[in-house]
């Protein structure tokens, strides 16, 4: 060491840090010239060989109390019983100028005792840039063990100088890009053992996992932890070629778990987990050892990805082969693993379709649900009455057709995504829909429709009001509420009422917004020329003589422009969907500045289905058609102050993803005479007669015509042909075809904005008991709402921890229950605590966050005691 950088060092103790006396021991006399050179302006240089030791005594404590001084010796330092300057050194500073004690200095540790520690790690310090790393790592109180682990931090490059952190980045060294080689030593592996830290780290392996064995090495450390992990949540035993993994004491492997845990969930770390985790399964032949494994044994278990792909296969197999004793169990399993690790990440490989995992359970749950209300009219639909099946096809029976849109929305996906494990499970969705739903449905709607007193001669359902009074029931009453009042009115073309229900949830989760769905009965036919008409204000409307043109008040309204003409006669005006989702705010308000009525005409569910080539995609037109929707009444509130918007369709649709059997073709022996219009679920003509593969009546009956338009429908889902696409139909009877939605949709302000705000479900946690004593703790908790129009889901991470520092594993647990039992909205966790030294008297965490905000819903304290389990 040079004369500058000892002088340097002196004059930062001296100046900087203040010492007034500081003692310079050289056995060796190593720096004797060096001190007689010192130049420190005012401090005094003692030699402590050439002078008395008493005077020095006196001089320091009793006739110079003001001046510095450097006492240096060329000498071994004296043992405390021999030396006679021992009170001043109580009080002083020592020197030393060893490069293990300049880094003692620079690194501002206040234990002496460290150099030896240093000196041992000099190669390490042979680098500034790894000395300036570690410098803003330490604390002045640092031991030994604290610098080692902070060095393999240095050394990993890690977030914490944290042995689960440190891990996470010596098994992430591992990946490169979508590649893993865990056999091979990773570059801070290689610098482990350069500097010699490797003894130290498998020491610390030893202390927090019980990981020890004859030849360490990561490959076999990471396959350990991982099987570990695997074990901890597997319920029962794990496959024998497996069990040589295990570690050997169980405290330190509920650690291993906790560390594989956090590992998996960490922002950072969790992409090249997945990958590993992978390489890991496959070295392993894991998915050979799971074949027989039930989901009961894997609930729990989020180690590999593989896990999920078999737990799916169990649950398709009892689904398929309908072992549907008790539904409910099957559902608590699909949930419990939506909530899960490998169901709730970005899984890159699949590209844009979502997480697949989460898409192939919610199929699942799905058909679950669809198989349950299956159960339900096991005995098939028996009602008294059109009224009573039309109020129970809007409270329920709609859901049947809404889960097999749902069921076919997320299969479609798993599709395209190269997954074909649902496929047997579609069978079973087809046969409960078209082969018993349908049937049904159409054979008892069918019941009312025939005879002197059927639906087809008296058009009405008491306390439904008819698609052709849509204007005076639900836009006049608005005009007439104040004098500037606007109506605004959404069209969707074959936006049938399953699709509308579920938009008016989505509506209702919004602040500020109320949506309330009612119906109303469709026009027969059913289809778009003829509900377009009826729903338009008018005096009277009908066919116009010899053809099948519809005319509103004797005027055409086939074209966006044929109906702004008829609007504008009632203050009103005629938008295209697409071209007010283009607008700027301030072009919208121009727009419609000068008037009261305006009707927006939104296509997307009709344009695909009914187009052979692209009929497949209704299911997908039906989701666009939500968010289209809920972003034109957004644009209509916000932007244009729209205070009330309805929401309605021409028609709906019937849609069968398997296409139809030659039974279902209720082909004509022969064409009748007066045909004006011909399509696969009507004929309209006039004079047509009758047919027994048809259902006859007129629409003068069964839209309100003023004229004398007759037609035919085939009965049930039946066709008259095939030509062209023949999956998607409408133009029949049945309720799917002419139970129309109505939505009213409201903007609430001030407190009933409050009042009728969504919220989400309340959480609280059951037992009284805050106190952990065990590494591994269920807590149980409870869903204080059920889920209602409300009341929306709350998903809640849990975990332990000290202040911030995460302490355990963290689960996440979605409270999604709309029973009325308490007992159904329990919801159970287990949690593992991270092994190590927890003071009984200190206040611990139970905390719960949003996972998407990481905002905390609750931190619960609690209290750790683990000395009743530590004495044994």
């Amino acid at each position: 060491m040079d004369t500058q950088k000892i002088t340097e060092s002196l004059s930062k103790i001296f100046h900087t840090e203040g010492h007034r006396i500081v003692f310079w021991y050289d056995q060796d006399q190593e720096f004797l010239d060096t001190f007689q050179s010192l130049d420190l302006d005012d401090i005094k240089l003692v030699n402590l060989s050439e002078e008395s030791l008493l005077e020095i005594k006196v001089r320091l404590e009793l006739e110079d109390l003001d001046s510095k001084y450097l006492l240096y010796s060329p000498t071994q330092e004296p043992e405390p019983e021999k030396d006679w300057l021992l009170d001043i050194k109580l009080y002083s500073r020592p020197f030393h100028a060893d490069k293990a004690s300049i880094l003692l200095n620079e690194l501002k540790l206040q234990k002496q005792s460290m150099r030896a520690h240093l000196n041992e790690r000099k190669k390490f310090f042979n680098s500034r840039d790894r000395v300036n790393r570690l410098k803003k790592l330490v604390s002045t109180d640092d031991r030994e063990q604290d610098i080692d682990l902070k060095i393999l931090s240095v050394l990993t490059r890690s977030e914490q100088a944290e042995i689960f952190h440190i891990l996470m980045k010596l098994f992430g060294e591992m990946c490169v890009d979508r590649d893993c080689d865990f056999k091979s030593p990773t570059k801070s592996w290689t610098e482990i053992e350069k500097f010699g830290m490797a003894p130290f780290f498998w020491e610390q392996m030893t202390k927090a996992f019980g990981y020890n064995v004859e030849s360490p090495s990561l490959s076999d450390l990471l396959i350990r932890l991982l099987v570990n992990d695997f074990d901890k949540n597997f319920r029962g035993d794990i496959p024998g070629s497996l069990s040589h993994f295990l570690l050997n004491d169980k405290t330190l492997a509920t650690n291993a778990s906790v560390f594989v845990s956090q590992w998996r969930s960490n922002l950072t770390h969790f992409r090249q987990y997945g990958i590993i985790s992978s390489e890991i399964a496959k070295e392993l032949r894991l998915d050979e050892h799971l074949i027989n494994c039930t989901e009961e044994c894997l609930l729990d278990v989020m180690t590999f990805e593989v896990v999920e792909r078999q737990v799916i296969r169990s649950l398709r197999t009892k689904i398929t082969q309908g072992d549907l004793q008790k539904p409910a169990t099957l559902k608590t399993a699909i949930l419990r693993r939506k909530d899960g690790h490998w169901t709730t990440i970005q899984l890159d490989e699949y590209g844009n379709n979502g997480n697949i995992y989460a898409t192939t359970y919610n199929a699942l749950e799905s058909t679950l649900d669809l198989l349950t209300i299956r159960q339900k009219y096991d005995a098939g639909f028996s009602f008294a009455s059109a009224k009573d099946m039309y109020q129970a096809y809007t409270n329920e029976l709609f859901k049947f057709d809404q889960l097999y849109r749902l069921f076919h929305e997320d299969a479609d996906k798993v599709e395209l995504a190269g997954f074909d494990i649902i496929k047997d499970v579609q069978t079973v969705v087809e046969s409960c829909y078209s082969g018993w739903y349908l049937d049904q449905i159409s054979m008892n709607w069918g019941s009312f429709l025939e005879g002197e007193n059927g639906l087809l001669e008296h058009w009405s359902i008491p306390d439904v009001n008819k698609q052709q009074d849509f204007f005076v029931h639900n836009v006049k009453p608005v005009l007439k509420s104040r004098p500037n009042s606007r109506a605004f009115v959404i069209i969707s073309d074959a936006f049938r009422y399953e699709v509308a229900e579920e938009l008016t949830r989505e509506v209702n989760s919004k602040f500020r917004f109320k949506a309330m769905l009612s119906s109303q009965l469709g026009v027969l036919p059913s289809y778009t020329a003829l509900g377009m008409a009826s729903l338009l204000p008018h005096r009277e409307y009908g066919y116009k003589e010899g053809s099948d043109q519809v005319l509103v008040d004797g005027l055409p309204c086939s074209s966006l422009d044929q109906r702004g003409a008829i609007l504008s006669k009632h203050n009103g005006i005629a938008i295209r969907a697409t071209d007010l989702l283009a607008m700027s705010k301030n072009e919208g308000r121009e727009l419609i500045r000068d008037w009261r009525v305006i009707y927006i005409y939104h296509d997307q569910i009709d344009s695909t289905g009914d187009t052979a080539s692209s009929e497949g995609q209704a299911f997908s037109a039906a989701r666009k058609a939500i968010d289209e929707i809920s972003s034109l009444i957004k644009i209509v509130v916000n932007n244009l102050n729209g205070s009330n918007v309805f929401v309605t369709a021409d028609h709906g649709f019937l849609y069968q993803d398997t296409p139809p059997s030659p039974l279902e073709k209720s082909a004509l022996t022969y064409k009748p005479e007066g045909v004006a219009k011909a399509k696969k679920r009507y004929i309209l003509g006039r004079e047509l007669g009758e047919s027994e593969k048809a259902w006859h009546s007129s629409t003068s009956k069964t839209a309100g015509t003023n004229d004398d338009m007759e037609f035919w429908i085939p009965k049930g889902i039946n066709r008259f042909h095939f030509a062209g696409g023949a999956r998607f139909i409408h133009g029949g009877a049945l309720p799917q075809e002419i139970v129309e939605p109505v939505i009213h949709v409201r903007e609430l302000e001030g407190k009933t904005a409050q009042k009728e705000a969504v919220k989400q479900v309340g959480v609280s946690l059951l037992g009284s008991n805050r106190k952990i004593v065990n590494y591994i703790q269920k807590f149980e908790f409870i869903q204080t709402e059920k889920i209602s129009e409300k009341m929306e889901a709350r998903t809640l991470v849990v975990s332990l921890r000290d202040g911030e520092q995460l302490i355990s594993n963290e689960e996440t647990l979605t409270f999604d229950s709309s029973s009325d039992s308490m007992e159904d909205r329990k919801r159970v966790v287990k949690l593992m605590l991270q092994k190590g030294s927890y003071d009984n008297k200190k206040e611990y965490s139970l905390t719960l966050r949003d996972p998407k905000t990481q905002i905390e819903y609750e931190r619960i304290p609690l209290t750790i005691d683990l000395a009743f389990i530590n004495d044994f």
